[in-house]
């Protein structure tokens, strides 16, 4: 659904001074969503103030550059998760626990309102390259943060990253978009200085011991590599790129210090895979929990498989049982085991549909629609091993992923010009 009043979408763009500040609010909420943002709920104030300073600044600049002919804009990103809460609090009628139902929603609703004020400003190149400075920066500060706060002596030891208060998966899965950003910017836009920060990056993810987050950054390069398929001497870089991710790959296996913080972890995974069930415990206890917690939720879902058993409430019955509390660390199954397969459709049909719009750009050869791709396409993969409708960097992207496309279709339909 998208309606607008008047004959035209809402413009936010320029280099003015306005715009600047909407960079550094954006920054600053970056951080707060992958370095500061680790304290208990309702106690990390610098969120908040970052999250309201965002939010309040961006519907100001919007109201102010519209005065004079305001419209009403509501994309169907917005119509997407809106309808997706309102199923999550309908939920709370059958669901074991009504509290529970309602723990993830604070996050969902500030997700919707800051992934609206993004789609509101990213109309043009422009204002998408805002966005990535502002995501490489918030994630060159977190690497910088978290060297300086990690002792030398740990920066080897496996898992880092944890200073920041986050999962090490989370702040692997932030880098991995940080490399992806760089890699674009380097790859793509021909800015090669961005290919220190996509070493810089990628070197932490390893350090972080996140084996997705490393699989989404070789994935992810080899992913705008291919698909960049007009570029100059296209099967030359093809292989270079291969070359290079191997060589990297072999570094880590060759490399003592890094061997031990991911390696022994890619091992420890294909054996956990090759070996039976019964002796999968032995082997990668890491991955036998979450496969536990993966059989929980299918066993939830075969149990209430139209409506599930209530938002939040794998979670609630993980805990009942006596086990720590914990969610289904896989996307698919948390949904299917909370929402059934009506929160299944109404989740991941945008995923499809956004998807399909952005392949298509990239084959008309819109090249600032490949880091979305291919984080669509990662996503679509990696959200089994990891649940991210509440992942406010996660919906970010998304959200920036959608007002590229229409950025595109505007285009199109009107006939302008974009990259």
């Amino acid at each position: 659904m998208e309606r607008q009043i008047g004959n035209r979408l809402p413009v936010l763009r320029g280099k003015d001074i306005p715009d600047i500040v909407w960079g550094v609010c954006l920054f600053l909420l970056m951080l707060a969503v992958i370095c500061f943002g680790g304290s208990d709920a309702g106690a990390n104030y610098y969120y908040y103030f970052t999250f309201f300073l965002f939010f309040g600044y961006s519907l100001l600049l919007y109201f102010f550059r519209n005065r004079e002919a305001l419209r009403l804009y509501l994309p169907v990103h917005f119509a997407w998760y809106g309808i997706f809460i309102l199923l999550a609090v309908a939920s709370g009628i059958w669901a074991d626990s009504l509290e529970y139902s309602f723990v993830p929603l604070s996050k969902m609703v500030q997700i919707l309102a800051t992934t609206y004020c993004l789609i509101l400003y990213i109309d043009s190149e422009e204002t998408m390259e805002r966005y990535i400075r502002a995501v490489i920066a918030a994630t060159l500060f977190m690497i910088v943060f978290i060297f300086v706060r990690t002792p030398s002596a740990e920066w080897f030891s496996g898992f880092l990253g944890i200073v920041t208060r986050y999962n090490t998966n989370d702040v692997g899965c932030a880098l991995s978009i940080g490399v992806i950003f760089a890699f674009y910017e380097a790859y793509v836009r021909g800015r090669k200085l961005y290919y220190a920060v996509v070493a810089v990056a990628f070197f932490t993810a390893i350090l972080t011991s996140s084996r997705k987050a490393l699989f989404m950054c070789v994935l992810g390069i080899l992913i705008m590599v291919v698909f960049n398929y007009r570029a100059r001497n296209y099967m030359l870089r093809v292989l270079i790129a291969l070359a290079g991710l191997a060589l990297a790959v072999l570094l880590i296996y060759q490399i003592p210090y890094l061997y031990q913080t991911v390696g022994v972890r890619i091992d420890k995974m294909i054996e956990f895979v090759m070996t039976d069930r019964a002796s999968n415990r032995n082997t990668d206890s890491s991955l036998a929990l979450r496969s536990y917690y993966i059989d929980m939720a299918k066993s939830y879902f075969e149990e209430s498989p139209l409506f599930g058993i209530g938002m939040n409430n794998f979670t609630y019955r993980i805990h009942d049982y006596g086990v720590r509390l914990s969610y289904a660390h896989n996307n698919y199954m948390e949904i299917a085991a909370d929402l059934g397969i009506i929160g299944l459709i109404m989740y991941y049909w945008f995923y499809i549909y956004l998807l399909l719009k952005l392949a298509k750009h990239v084959l008309n050869g819109k090249k600032n629609a490949l880091p979305y791709f291919a984080m669509m396409i990662l996503l679509l993969i990696f959200e089994y091993g990891m649940v991210n409708y509440y992942k406010m960097q996660v919906h970010l992207v998304i959200a920036v992923g959608y007002a590229v496309s229409v950025m595109h279709d505007r285009a199109d339909r009107f006939g302008g010009q974009t990259e």
